[in-house]
């Protein structure tokens, strides 16, 4: 029986091509325009390198498809590697290696302009650079390598602004920064800050002969919402930041350009908070929308019954108990939200899923999937270094409620961070470089480095 079922089933099967269809030729040069421009836009959901590998497989398809290195198109919001991280900065020469957070694929790219710029910040996978000789400011994109021209930080533009004190281009600092595509062309957004507590938010566009400032009676000086900002993050097109108080503004340049809270109802902190806001991550379906998350260094925001409900052993699990610190920043607390923009409200969440990984600090946020990076712990959030002994928590796991201490480096300078921060540190010798105490290194000393410190850590 099994043998007739077997030549019946031979027998459905259809024939085989014959040798001359597996040699036929195909003129895959010259597909049509439209076959190409389909393929490349599904290229361009998945990755712009993808993109750039099909446009550089032959002349043909490279004259079909547009390119991201033309001016119109450097700001692109097709063509911007979103997803794309530097892990380092402080390499010999001009090479770095930079990392896809959804796909694992990891590239070297020769930057040799970053002997000629300071890095001030990225945004969205572009390198924001500083002219050493004139304050030029650019735009860099690392896999395109389209250098974008943005007009010059000049002294005058602190003039223009009410609250700025002292020189602008002396003194400022470019803290974070954001594209807007309210815009057409596309405007970068600047969000900054000099040595005496000033603020200011400056916008441009490739087109324009200088940078703008948005003034806003937000920023007077009195004024319980001045803001001081603490992360920044992008979202369909628009930029969003978080002050130090906890609330998320966002920065919109059309009809006319002003700041427009978005939550704002928050508990007076005291200062011992750093809030943190996440951009989403691909699929925004699976619980993969924008976050903040919350890092208290003590439970001084909550009244006295409140931290002895929190630090008793049924509610311990809700706090992380540090060992070997004073008995002021014994606890910590760390707190996840969904930030609901329509509904201008924070959701409390205590699950981000199993495959999603946070990373965390004052250089930059971002997220991952631990089913692409398995040696990254999921539904966990990862603290960004900020120097030897801070913050001392490295790893909290939502699932369980524990935590993990912070990974530990050392530097250029022996002894330097023992018992300072990074973020002190970094105001006066930008040069400082991490060293991993051991290697190889792992991912997440990597990640941790890119989210806390400007540069990341030293190969």
């Amino acid at each position: 029986m099994s043998k007739r079922r077997k030549r019946s089933n031979l027998a459905g099967r259809r024939p085989l091509p014959q040798r001359r269809r597996e040699n036929e030729w195909r003129d895959w040069p010259n597909l049509p325009t439209v076959l190409v421009d389909d393929i490349a836009g599904r290229l361009l959901l998945y990755d712009v390198a993808e993109y750039i590998r099909l446009r550089a497989a032959c002349k043909e398809w490279r004259n079909c498809t547009a390119d991201p290195s033309e001016g119109r198109n450097q700001l692109d919001p097709r063509f911007r590697p979103r997803r794309w991280i530097m892990l380092s900065n402080r390499t010999d020469g001009d090479g770095r290696r930079f990392l896809n957070l959804s796909t694992g694929a990891s590239a070297r790219v020769d930057l040799p302009e970053l002997s000629r710029h300071h890095l001030e910040t990225t945004t969205e996978g572009l390198l924001l650079l500083r002219d050493k000789a004139n304050h030029a400011v650019r735009l860099l994109n690392p896999l395109t390598k389209a250098l974008t021209d943005l007009p010059p930080v000049t002294e005058d533009l602190g003039g223009a602004y009410a609250v700025w004190s002292g020189p602008f281009q002396s003194a400022a600092r470019i803290i974070y920064a954001g594209v807007s595509d309210e815009t057409s062309p596309s405007s970068v957004v600047l969000l900054m800050a000099d040595r005496h507590l000033g603020r200011a938010i400056a916008y441009a566009n490739p087109v324009d002969q200088r940078w703008a400032v948005v003034d806003d009676e937000m920023w007077r000086p009195g004024i319980p919402m001045s803001c001081r900002f603490s992360s920044a993050s992008t979202m369909q097109g628009r930029v969003y930041f978080v002050t130090v108080e906890g609330y998320i503004i966002q920065v919109r340049l059309c009809p006319e350009p002003r700041v427009v809270p978005v939550v704002v109802d928050q508990p007076n902190t005291k200062y011992n908070m750093f809030c943190y806001l996440v951009p989403p991550d691909d699929d925004h379906r699976r619980g993969g929308g924008m976050l903040m998350v919350r890092y208290y260094l003590n439970l001084y925001h909550l009244s006295d019954e409140e931290r002895r409900i929190m630090t008793r052993r049924r509610k311990a699990r809700d706090v992380i108990r540090v060992e070997h610190l004073v008995k002021e920043h014994r606890w910590n607390l760390i707190q996840v939200f969904e930030v609901d923009v329509a509904g201008k409200r924070l959701v409390p969440v205590e699950d981000i899923g199993r495959h999603r990984a946070v990373f965390v600090g004052d250089v930059a946020c971002f997220s991952l999937s631990a089913k692409r990076f398995p040696c990254v712990a999921g539904n966990a959030i990862h603290m960004g270094a900020l120097g030897a002994r801070c913050p001392p928590v490295g790893v909290r796991y939502l699932a369980d409620k524990t935590a993990d201490p912070s990974f530990v480096f050392a530097t250029d300078v022996p002894g330097l961070l023992d018992d300072i921060s990074m973020k002190r540190y970094r105001q006066r010798i930008p040069e400082l470089n991490l060293l991993p105490l051991a290697r190889p290194c792992t991912l997440q000393e990597y990640l941790v480095c890119c989210a806390g410190v400007l540069g990341g850590l030293k190969d």
